[in-house]
């Protein structure tokens, strides 16, 4: 082909997309004869609108995207490694599957976005809108998601070890079986979430809204959940072994067969909780409050209640074996003798336990 032909061909396919009516990305392509799997890789598409366009397995490596309207694309499989997608519009797109690691998608909209078993790690998604948007299954390991919207967000079974959950709003949402091992989610709005099976080991949940979330069988072992709103919580079989509980609010808390040993509750608020049958051995509930806690065949051997607050609160068939007592109030000295008897440990107590009165 002469030089004169491929000039007038050129100038023949510029004049058809300027008259071409249209600014979406994937008919320019095709006027163009580029192919959008192939050809983009980096290229500058910020603003463009690509709503609703087929881009399934597109290679978008590296692609500035910032404002980019791709609501309802289908990128199935994409590849959108270290792409800007700053404030993209994402909104119910298709990106099952895709390859995102690295990306940069802070202030994105990606509500009701399908995001199942993608890959997500190391990505900005801080200040995102990501409301029932499908992440089940999907890679945010080391993920910055702070200050986002997540409310009924599914995360069951994604990987989050390490992330940025700060501040995040995860009300209603499904994190069942995810992978959260230290975690930070300070300050964070868990209220009615599924947490059931997660696991939590490590995670920094300090002042983070818990309240009606249930997390029966959760592995929350050496957790901070101090100052945490846990009232009305379901912890049914969880365990919390070696947590960080200081002052916070498990009022009417569900916590039969908890594993809470060696578990810092100084302060807790665990009034009306149901603690029957939990495992309390060596924690520590210096000043907690358990007016009217069920602590009814608890373990509580070993266990520090110096200065708690026991007004009407259960105590039958707990084991009490070396638990420390001391100025709690609602410990009538009938119960004390009792306690004692059962090898309780009463500061300044000069009762002669094989002179106590029997169990009652």
């Amino acid at each position: 082909m002469s030089d004169d032909q491929s000039r007038l061909d050129l100038q023949t396919l510029i004049q058809r997309i300027v008259e071409t009516e249209t600014d979406n990305l994937e008919q320019l392509a095709t006027l163009a004869g580029l192919n959008l799997a192939e050809d983009f890789a980096e290229a500058d598409l910020s603003g463009t609108d690509l709503s609703e366009a087929d881009l399934i397995e597109v290679d978008f490596r590296g692609c500035n995207l910032r404002g980019t309207h791709l609501k309802g694309a289908h990128l199935q499989g994409a590849d959108l490694r270290g792409a800007d997608l700053r404030g993209a519009h994402l909104d119910n797109a298709n990106l099952r599957g895709a390859n995102l690691r690295g990306a940069n998608l802070r202030g994105a909209d990606l509500q009701s976005t399908e995001l199942n078993s993608a890959n997500l790690s190391d990505t900005n998604l801080s200040e995102t809108i990501l409301c029932s948007a499908n992440l089940s299954r999907a890679d945010l390991r080391g993920a910055d998601i702070r200050d986002s919207n997540l409310q009924g967000v599914s995360l069951s079974d994604a990987k989050l070890r390490g992330a940025n959950l700060g501040r995040v709003n995860l009300s209603h949402a499904n994190l069942k079986g995810a992978y959260l091992i230290r975690a930070y989610l300070g300050g964070a709005d868990l209220r009615c979430a599924e947490i059931d099976g997660a696991d939590l080991t490590e995670a920094d949940l300090s002042e983070a809204k818990l309240n009606c979330a249930k997390l029966r069988g959760t592995n929350l072992k050496a957790a901070n959940l101090s100052l945490a709103d846990l009232s009305d919580v379901n912890l049914i079989r969880a365990n919390l072994s070696s947590a960080d509980l200081m002052r916070a609010n498990l009022r009417d808390a569900d916590l039969i067969r908890t594993n809470l040993s060696g578990a810092d509750l100084r302060g807790a608020d665990l009034s009306l909780a149901d603690l029957s049958l939990a495992n309390l051995c060596l924690a520590n509930l210096g000043s907690a409050n358990l007016i009217r806690a069920n602590l009814s065949i608890a373990e509580l051997c070993g266990a520090n209640l110096s200065d708690a607050n026991l007004s009407e609160a259960d105590l039958r068939g707990a084991d009490v074996k070396n638990a420390q007592f001391a100025r709690n109030m609602g410990i009538s000295a009938q119960t004390q003798r009792v306690l004692l008897r059962r090898g309780a440990i009463f500061e300044d107590s000069t009762s002669d336990r094989s002179e106590v009165l029997a169990p009652y």
